[in-house]
């Protein structure tokens, strides 16, 4: 403040702390200052302490900088994680597939062999699960055997009554 050329300094008093109470004005302690030296201490004292509120602020922003560079570090590390996992999730499925082909190709190759068919034939064999390639299987079987020659009926065959030729190798063998 500034009065009739002379400067007055107002004490603030605190009562009540930093608990968010009011604070009042103790009048009686007003105190002039008259000389340049009287308001250059006042100032000094005003600007240490002020110094003295934020004298931690240079080891905060380092600890600020260390705290982003760890963020980003773990960031990092995030991301390097997160493309190994789809990388293993898709070696995984790529694995898991050709699992599935090799036990899709074991069960055309027994299901082949069970109705008879070459194991060149047993890769053409369609369906889904293996009732499927069982019924592919033995319709391909039918289609196969269908072309080889039968044993003619007893029917058509000659009936054999002579027994002498029999009868004559069972003589000599006994003889001899």
């Amino acid at each position: 403040m500034h009065r009739n050329g002379a400067f007055f300094m107002l004490k603030i008093t605190e009562r009540a702390g930093n608990r968010g109470e009011r604070r009042h004005f103790d009048m009686s302690e007003f105190k002039t200052i008259e000389t340049q030296e009287d308001l250059d201490r006042i100032v000094k004292e005003r600007l240490a302490r002020q110094k003295e509120k934020y004298a931690d602020y240079d080891e905060l922003k380092s600890r600020v900088k260390e705290l982003e560079d760890e963020n980003a570090e773990l960031h990092t590390a995030a991301d390097v994680s997160a493309k190994d996992k789809t990388a293993q999730e898709n070696q995984i499925a790529e694995l898991q597939s050709k699992i599935s082909d090799y036990e899709t190709e074991k069960t055309r190759t027994r299901v082949a062999l069970q109705y008879g068919l070459p194991l060149d034939l047993a890769s053409r064999l369609r369906g889904d699960d293996e009732e499927a390639l069982k019924q592919d299987a033995e319709n391909l079987a039918v289609l196969m055997h269908a072309n080889e020659p039968k044993a003619p009926l007893k029917s058509t065959e000659p009936t054999v009554t002579d027994d002498k030729g029999w009868a004559q190798m069972t003589r000599q063998l006994t003889e001899h």
